[in-house]
């Protein structure tokens, strides 16, 4: 077997997904991952709100979908990329995309109220002029 191109993450919900579909579906989607991983297969390019993105087909009647992102690995990686697994779901109603899509609004909402949001607020709290209304005094201006 050949060496892995890329590492492997996936959505903690993802792996429910994994485990939740039927038995057959389960290995399809295992073994694409695994030729994910080794550079054999890419998948399809999505849009819109889910830029970024992959489809990839799990069955031959193209039922059962897996929504990948090609993302920077951790430094603690031997790649320097990974395949993250976002969804995986039936393709009628859109269901792993939809859920795909949710699940990167809540990354993306988490990632934004992280450090900067922190920082703004501690600076906030330290400022002399937030906490009175007025100026800041000792303080010459140029």
């Amino acid at each position: 077997m050949s060496r892995a191109r890329y590492a492997f993450a996936a959505h903690p919900e993802a792996l429910a997904d994994l485990r939740a579909v039927p038995e057959n579906i389960r290995d399809l989607a295992l073994l694409e991952l695994q030729h994910l991983v080794h550079g054999n297969e890419r998948g399809a390019a999505l849009q819109r709100d889910l830029a970024g993105c992959h489809k990839v087909y799990v069955d031959p009647e193209t039922r059962w979908r897996l929504v990948i992102q090609y993302r920077d690995a951790p430094a603690s990686s031997q790649h320097k990329r990974e395949i993250y697994l976002l969804a995986v779901g039936e393709r009628q109603d859109h269901a792993a995309y939809r859920t795909a899509a949710l699940r990167l609004e809540r990354e993306r909402a988490a990632t934004a109220a992280s450090p900067h949001d922190r920082r703004a607020q501690a600076a906030t709290a330290r400022s002399p002029r937030h906490r009175s209304g007025g100026p800041v005094t000792g303080v010459r201006s140029r």
